[in-house]
């Protein structure tokens, strides 16, 4: 609906009324009809101010009006809102750099401990970022030891949002398959739940609760640790918002920049895209024996959330304890039934200490990374070789520096001189021939049939017959 307009009469008869004391004592109605055979009499001067003040009063009026977008949301809020996100997402970034940096400048990355966690949820409100939880489960883990242990629970929430049972059961029974309330299965005591994943991420962490999880979760987790904390008494003030929820691939791209730097090998061709490309594959994915109970018995272990922080804890030390020569462990930093495709060959640390400028031990020049042929079927990531467990060293594949203008690119085919190039008595026909022809087939003289294996040579292929 169209705001109403001020009007140029009307400014005029508010003005008359106030100045005098007979319009004070009229109704509006009357005093319009009073003034209407003045405001007829009056010149287009003597209006003018009336009409400039109703233009003046709608400026002002669309001025205090909140501009909408397109959804019907103020355009102000809206601006606000991604300020807030961005000014969030910055200062993740730069919490995730400063705990990195501040542990390769104590030199002691490798020993550094990072939680990983992770949500399920039955389902979420329409018109809100509520998700209302059923299974958790987050890892400590650093670069030398692995997972140093694991917290995994269950979650009977008691009920789901009023009317979303339709969805839920989709939902549940499109991922991670969990009975629904008032069916589930865990902990029903919502509290005390949220009073142990603090206990378990303050004895991993101390003071400074941090969980990583990957982007598109971030929203979700930090909902899921609000639910839980709005059932703490103790707790309900702070609403979760002690625990801070990270980007987990974040922390990979800056961790690989780092190790790189400490091993002292070349980073030119690790980027943001790059580590999120690696963490995207998942090459753990269908590792048996690393779910929980419940999920490993229906077949569900992609979804189980204690599989899925197991699995982010491998890719962490397939990506990087090759860099910095850790010898990894099965159950620890790669599946328990894998064997490791290279082992670790220590050097002698006291005659280099001296000469070691690095800033890890486990990178020492004299250290090394020696290739397992042997177990190159059974490496973490499959028949592939393993990133971080080889001398893995990018190609780019995606350029082509031959001159395609250039006869001698191609390979020499038919009655083509191996060189590429013709001969001065070939004159302007051969040179026309090659334009013409790239690949310079003979010409079809007699039937097809006919051709033999010597009416086509092969560079090269005279001295391996030779030979």
């Amino acid at each position: 609906m169209a705001p109403k307009k001020h009007s140029g009469f009307m400014m005029f008869v508010n003005e008359w009324r106030n100045r005098n004391a007979e319009g004070r004592r009229m109704t509006l109605a009357q005093a319009v009809a009073h003034c209407g055979s003045i405001w007829e009499k009056m010149t287009v001067q003597q209006r003018g101010p009336y009409n400039s003040g109703a233009k003046d009063a709608d400026v002002m009026e669309r001025g205090k009006r909140e501009r909408l977008n397109c959804h019907g949301q103020g355009v102000s809020q809206v601006d606000q809102a991604q300020r807030e996100a961005a000014e969030s997402l910055m200062n993740m970034k730069r919490s995730t750099e400063r705990i990195v940096i501040d542990a390769k400048k104590s030199h002691d990355l490798e020993n550094t401990k990072f939680v990983f966690a992770a949500f399920n949820f039955f389902t979420k409100a329409l018109t809100t970022d509520v998700y209302v939880p059923a299974e958790f489960a987050a890892c400590e883990y650093s670069l030398k030891e692995g997972i140093k242990s694991i917290y995994s629970t269950l979650i009977d929430p008691g009920h789901i949002i009023f009317g979303q049972g339709s969805d839920a059961l989709h939902h549940s029974s499109t991922t991670h398959n969990l009975p629904l309330p008032p069916n589930a299965l865990g902990e029903n005591n919502m509290g005390k739940l949220y009073r142990n994943i603090v206990d378990y991420l303050t004895k991993c962490q101390g003071d400074q609760l941090v969980v990583f999880t990957p982007a598109e979760n971030i929203s979700m987790v930090k909902s899921c640790f609000q639910y839980l904390a709005c059932e703490d008494e103790n707790d309900c003030r702070d609403g979760g918002q002690k625990i801070q929820v990270f980007d987990i691939q974040y922390l990979l791209f800056i961790l690989k920049k780092e190790v790189l730097d400490i091993a002292g090998l070349p980073d030119e061709n690790i980027n943001k895209y790059v580590t999120d490309a690696f963490f995207g594959r998942d090459f753990f994915e269908f590792t048996p024996e690393i779910g929980c109970q419940y999920h490993e018995e229906n077949d569900r272990t992609k979804y189980c959330t204690q599989s899925m922080v197991t699995r982010w804890a491998y890719t962490f030390s397939d990506f990087m304890c090759g860099d910095l020569a850790i010898t990894v462990k099965p159950g620890k930093h790669i599946p328990p039934k894998t064997k490791p495709n290279y082992r670790i060959i220590q050097s002698d640390t006291s005659s280099l200490a001296q000469e070691s400028s690095f800033d890890s031990f486990y990178s020492l020049p004299g250290s090394r990374v020696k290739n397992e042929t042997q177990s190159r079927d059974t490496s973490p990531t499959g028949s592939k070789y393993s990133v971080a467990s080889s001398s893995y060293a990018p190609a780019d594949h995606t350029a082509f520096t031959a001159d395609l203008n250039e006869v001698r690119e191609f390979p020499s085919l038919g009655r083509r001189h191996p060189s590429g190039r013709c001969t001065a008595a070939a004159g302007a026909s051969a040179e026309s021939e090659r334009t013409t022809r790239a690949w310079n087939l003979p010409k079809h003289s007699r039937p097809l049939q006919k051709f033999t294996d010597n009416d086509f040579s092969v560079t090269g292929a005279g001295k391996k017959n030779q030979k």
